[in-house]
């Protein structure tokens, strides 16, 4: 058996957009310290309020969004999980493309400038902003480990090598399909970001998503009219 040092890991991610594939190839030469801090929480509209972390120079909300309505007051289109709205307080609503961005034109930027959904003084972020911080927490192969609940309370029993270490805690919230079918609560999250992946008349946009059992953090893709899980990060 040939044993490789930390230095000559290289981890290849392959990342499926529609009937293309990409590869990322995501290189670590030394482990990242991580900086971790609590922040100031948030009020939205609703007067929910979110518990939020600093992770390196990004300050992100600790909880899945669960507002009802836009900063200015009007309502959010939104889902909970079979229609339960008890489910919400834990795993927060699930949310169209369309009612996470009310309006506002794809952006990439980092930061995306795109209110959204976000309570004042916070934004939806962009792939890129998702991208920094899954390259701060290490790259594609082990972010989903440090941004994921550890513990089997609300993932599935393989939910192994997770150690939220990030203090994201993310919960396998699941999804609504919009052929009007929730699926995958237990087993899978999936997070918005601001940015269109459509292709040649396939509508798509770009989310994070991570899985019960691996340590990965995948960038691809959903659906608009697909409903799923949101975090904000402040301005």
């Amino acid at each position: 058996m040939i044993k490789l040092s930390k230095r000559s890991i290289a981890i290849i991610v392959c990342i499926t957009v529609g009937v293309f594939m990409s590869c990322k190839k995501d290189v670590s030469e030394t482990e990242t310290q991580i900086t971790v801090t609590e922040d100031t929480p948030v009020i939205d509209y609703d007067g929910n309020t979110y518990r939020t972390i600093k992770i390196g120079n990004q300050i992100w909300m600790a909880e899945n969004l669960r507002s009802t309505h836009y900063s200015d007051g009007s309502p959010i289109p939104n889902f909970t999980y079979n229609n339960s709205e008890a489910d919400a307080e834990t795993y927060g609503r699930l949310y169209s493309w369309a009612a996470v961005m009310k309006g506002s034109a794809s952006s990439n930027s980092n930061p995306s400038n795109v209110q959204g959904v976000a309570p004042l003084g916070w934004h939806v972020p962009s792939r890129a902003e998702w991208q920094q911080l899954i390259d701060y927490l290490g790259g594609v192969g082990v972010a989903g480990g440090k941004l994921k609940e550890s513990g089997n309370s609300h993932w599935l029993n393989s939910n192994i090598g997770t150690t939220n270490e990030s203090k994201f805690t993310a919960l396998p919230a699941g999804f609504y399909a919009f052929w009007n079918e929730f699926k995958w609560r237990g087993d899978y999250c999936a997070f918005s970001t601001t940015t269109d992946a459509s292709v040649s008349g396939h509508p798509a946009c770009i989310t994070v998503k991570l899985d019960y059992d691996n340590i990965q953090a995948t960038v691809g893709q959903f659906h608009p009219n697909d409903a799923i899980s949101v975090r904000c990060v402040k301005n």
